[in-house]
């Protein structure tokens, strides 16, 4: 994963991460609460979340160091360093205990997600009670449709030197299904293809 190109599309999405925070929002209504956003997207929907319910107490987790490095340098530049935890940790596994998180984001999630489901049964290991998890991609469902427009080119030219996978509806399905946690998660369109997760 080139470090500039992930640096270019998270500054390019700086202008949708708020709705998508938003539409993460209309799901989870605490005021508080623990919140893990991972992998190298992050960022941009915990700095709205923060924004919006300075209460929450966010980790932010990468894979390599490559990652910490630039969110690091994030971090730094916009005052956050000590507000928002910054670790290292795989997807599978998670370094954290179960129910840990009372909010789970993984944005970009289609780039890490394997089909036998054992990310998305990681992801809800370490879900508190009543927690859930907003998996996946896309703009957001408010995002204003010529926002949308002044990305979309670059944006596709970049997610796909970064390696994008496609995924379908169909292959989501079949993904909840080999993880055993079909009664637990849901497909959500709107705005994007993502997994809601309910614990």
């Amino acid at each position: 994963m080139d470090m500039q190109d992930l640096v270019r599309v998270n500054h390019l999405w700086a202008r949708i991460y708020p709705f998508i925070a938003d539409q993460i929002l209309s799901h989870y209504l605490k005021k508080d609460g623990d919140v893990l956003e991972w992998g190298p997207f992050s960022g941009g929907v915990s700095f709205s979340l923060l924004g919006r319910k300075p209460a929450m107490e966010i980790t932010i987790a990468v894979e390599s160091p490559e990652v910490f490095s630039v969110m690091e340098t994030e971090l730094s530049r916009r005052q956050l360093t000590g507000k928002i935890r910054l670790m290292e940790s795989p997807l599978v596994p998670l370094v954290y205990d179960d129910r840990s998180f009372d909010l789970v984001v993984v944005r970009g999630g289609y780039f890490f997600l394997d089909p036998h489901g054992e990310a998305l049964r990681e992801i809800f290991r370490v879900l508190k009670k009543g927690g859930i998890a907003f998996v996946g991609g896309g703009y957001g469902k408010d995002t204003p449709q010529e926002m949308i427009d002044g990305i979309a080119a670059e944006s596709r030219i970049l997610n796909d030197r970064l390696g994008r996978i496609r995924v379908s509806v169909e292959e989501l399905e079949a993904m909840i299904a080999s993880s055993g946690l079909k009664p637990h998660i849901r497909v959500v369109e709107e705005g994007g293809l993502w997994l809601l997760f309910n614990k």
